[in-house]
């Protein structure tokens, strides 16, 4: 097993304090520590003990290979760091204006929305790639069909444990969601009925104890994200849907927008609905979850529907 890997550069302490603050306030920080140990790796390497430069930081950025958006995840890393770094004393020059954030379709992909009859073509596709004897079949199916159903995360999703489900209340608890957050979820008597069935799979070949995962991979490991790609990939093929391919974060997608359009058309206060949405999908704040219902023709239509109703009525009111 490597051995983790800790800062080295001059701004190790500012950076290990940092960290430190943000976990304290309940942040995970994983992904934005591994920015900040390629940040403090290079200065470590290139650049002696000196005072750190704006230049030399904007050098760093524009050397980086990845899209807009990975580089501004990075930007918006190192510049809260650094800022808080300079508070405290470091030796680092003051920075510059914060590099513009990327135009918004670099930023956001548009969805690729999930039909119910594909769901269904994708699970019944999944139990048929070969090879058929091997657990695969049954976990991709079963991993699908959670996604559609509960709009989780495909990272909360294979982070599940075995205890997680709580069979006799219809309840699954996330406990290693996005930012660190826990959240319980209540779900149907049906998806249940789904996941016992596969946590029952002879095929299983691994203990059924409360901490075990509840999704693995043929090694009869936890499975891993890559894993799940190549093979929805291979779904998405024999099933033959239509292109683009759904990700799986496209059933986080789906999710949201079915339950808001069945809130529009029950003629429920989908504002005051919100909150409850963004809280079962795990969101900080109800303002992400907007950006999963904007600039959307299925929730649009609804909501012409919707207003074009409160006019007929408004109209019979003024004649």
């Amino acid at each position: 097993m490597s051995a983790k890997r800790v800062f080295g550069s001059w701004l190790a302490p500012y950076f290990e304090r940092f960290i430190a603050l943000k976990r304290a306030g309940g942040a995970c920080y994983a992904s934005q520590e591994r920015i900040l140990l390629a940040f403090d790796r290079h200065f470590d390497e290139e650049v002696p003990p000196q005072l750190l430069s704006r230049d030399a930081v904007l050098h760093y950025l524009a050397s980086l290979s990845c899209s807009p958006r990975a580089k501004d995840n990075v930007v918006s890393v190192v510049w809260q760091a650094l800022s808080y770094s300079i508070r405290h004393g470091a030796p680092v020059e003051a920075l510059a204006e914060r590099p513009p954030k990327p135009p918004r379709y670099w930023r956001q992909r548009r969805p690729r929305l999930v039909s119910g009859s594909e769901v269904e073509a994708l699970m019944v596709a999944a139990r048929e790639i070969p090879p058929v004897d091997i657990l695969r079949p049954a976990t991709m199916a079963t991993l699908i069909g959670l996604l559609y159903a509960t709009g989780l995360r495909i990272g909360e999703a294979l982070a599940l444990d075995i205890g997680h489900l709580d069979r006799d209340d219809g309840l699954l608890t996330v406990v290693r969601g996005k930012f660190g957050k826990s959240r319980a979820l209540a779900v149907r008597e049906s998806t249940v009925e789904a996941l016992v069935r596969y946590i029952e799979e002879p095929r299983r070949g691994v203990a059924t104890h409360g901490s075990a995962p509840l999704f693995v991979s043929k090694q009869r490991r936890r499975l891993a994200q890559p894993t799940v790609w190549g093979a929805l990939r291979a779904v998405c093929h024999k099933a033959q849907v239509s292109k683009p391919w759904p990700r799986p974060h496209d059933f986080r997608h789906t999710f949201a927008l079915h339950r808001v359009a069945s809130w529009y058309a029950e003629g429920k206060n989908v504002d005051s609905l919100l909150p409850v949405l963004s809280t079962y999908l795990g969101h900080s704040s109800v303002e992400n979850t907007r950006v999963y219902l904007t600039n959307n023709g299925a929730l649009l239509e609804q909501a012409a529907a919707r207003f074009a109703d409160h006019t007929r009525v408004l109209d019979k009111v003024s004649t």
